[in-house]
């Protein structure tokens, strides 16, 4: 019964919205920045293409796709840093959206080959066209000096990578799937 008691006495305080939160040292953190940006430019991104229902990830994603016919999951994850597993259910709602189709590949039945659908150009060339747009105008907030400062300083924080992973890859131009 004492504990009952104690949980009774411990509720949590009706929420106000004129009390401000403090934050203490959260704003001195380079991560908790970087990522309270990232939020804010994806909700953006994700408003500015709500008709054609992508994320920042899932267009990146198709983007590599169309730009590197038959490149494999395990190259794309490799590609944007993450898992293979986690590309799973971006690959899958693509497929499913008639975006993208797999292959298997002859020279290993394990591994797909991935391949942009010609008949998802227009709907691709549309929201990539509003993408710039957003791009520009997120691009706009900073001066052309801070845009390269700020390229200069993520790249730093990446450890050097100008533009994602550096690959080693196979004489077919794509990293090859190997038994885990």
């Amino acid at each position: 019964m004492k504990r009952l008691n104690e949980a009774v006495k411990r509720q949590v305080p009706a929420e106000t919205s004129d009390r401000p939160v403090e934050f203490d040292e959260l704003p001195s953190y380079v991560g908790y920045q970087v990522r309270r940006t990232q939020a804010k430019i994806f909700s953006e991104f994700e408003a500015t293409l709500k008709d054609f229902d992508f994320s920042p990830g899932s267009f990146g994603v198709l983007t590599l796709i169309r730009a590197n016919p038959g490149i494999t999951q395990v190259t794309l994850a490799a590609a944007f840093g993450v898992d293979k597993s986690t590309m799973s259910p971006v690959i899958f709602r693509l497929e499913k959206r008639g975006l993208i189709r797999r292959e298997v590949l002859p020279s290993d039945r394990r591994c797909h080959a991935l391949f942009f659908e010609g008949a998802a150009e227009a709907d691709f060339f549309a929201a990539r066209q509003k993408i710039r747009a957003f791009e520009e105008g997120v691009a706009a907030r900073l001066s052309k000096t801070e845009q390269r400062e700020l390229n200069r300083l993520l790249s730093k924080l990446r450890g050097g990578e100008a533009s994602g992973l550096s690959m080693r890859t196979g004489g077919s131009g794509f990293a090859r799937m190997t038994a885990d």
